[in-house]
Order: structure tokens, then sequence, then C-alpha cells
């Protein structure tokens, strides 16, 4: 399948993070970085689902699950540090561990 993803800002050092039962942020110095304050990420989902929430929201598991599914092989691109700065990851099923890759977008 063909992807196109536009993508504004300096790219960060991606990073791979393995999710769990338990709902995550992520790291603070990814938000910032040596004074460079990131506009955004890009989210690969490569293994197990995985939900997100931001806004302050807490993604869970379970039948009336809360956050954004990630499938195995989604891009996802949140767009504002506050955004990212909110944002929270778990897996979308219990014992199944996803692992997402995360590319920061920093101000030039």
């Amino acid at each position: 399948m063909l992807r196109s993803v536009t993508i504004d800002g300096v790219p960060g050092a991606t990073a791979r993070y393995v999710t769990s039962d338990i709902a995550q942020s992520l790291p603070a110095a990814i938000v910032t970085v040596a004074g460079r304050t990131a506009l955004g990420a890009l989210i690969t989902c490569e293994a197990n689902p995985v939900r997100i929430g931001l806004g302050g929201a807490t993604p869970t598991q379970g039948a009336s699950s809360l956050g954004h599914l990630l499938n195995p092989g989604d891009v996802y691109r949140v767009a504002g540090s506050q955004m990212l700065s909110t944002l929270k990851y778990i897996s979308a099923s219990a014992a199944n561990a996803g692992v997402l890759q995360i590319t920061p977008l920093y101000t030039p």
C-alpha cells in the first residue's frame, strides 16, 4: 500500500516505544530538545493494535475502550506541541504489547 504523509519541521531521532497494559506518556525530552519545541510527530504502529489518547484523555482497554485505535501498518501524524505533550498510549488489548516508531518534528 502506498502511503503519503506531509511532514513539516526538522525531524528528530526516531525512537521505538513498546506499549503495555498501563497508559504511558512520551518522555518530556521529546517535546523540547535543546531549546527547540516539537511541532508534532509521525507515529507508525508496527505490531499489535494500540490506543492513543490526546488532550488529557487516558486511553483504556476493554469493551468500552477509549482512544484512537492504531493497527499495525497505520501511520498517524500528531500536529502541535500541546497535542504531543498530552499524548498517552496503551496496548489495545491486555497482554498484547504493541510497538510504535515515533519521529518528533521540531521547529527549525
